[in-house]
């Protein structure tokens, strides 16, 4: 699997905002995926948020 074969993809996380969750999005952003990012704490959703965007990545947050 390469660094960047799902670029043009987009991915929907949900508990991304810490364990599993945050390591899945943190995995497909290094794999080129842009993500939309769910959880229920906006102050940790936004740091997850910001480690994707930092791989080249978009990442949007989305609170719920």
């Amino acid at each position: 699997m390469s660094g960047r074969d799902l670029a043009g993809r987009v991915s929907l996380v949900t508990g991304a905002s810490r364990g599993i969750g945050r390591a899945v999005a943190l995995a497909l952003a290094e794999r080129g995926s842009d993500l939309i990012l769910a959880s229920r704490g906006r102050d940790a959703l936004e740091t997850v948020a910001g480690e994707c965007a930092g791989r080249g990545v978009r990442a949007e947050s989305v609170a719920l």
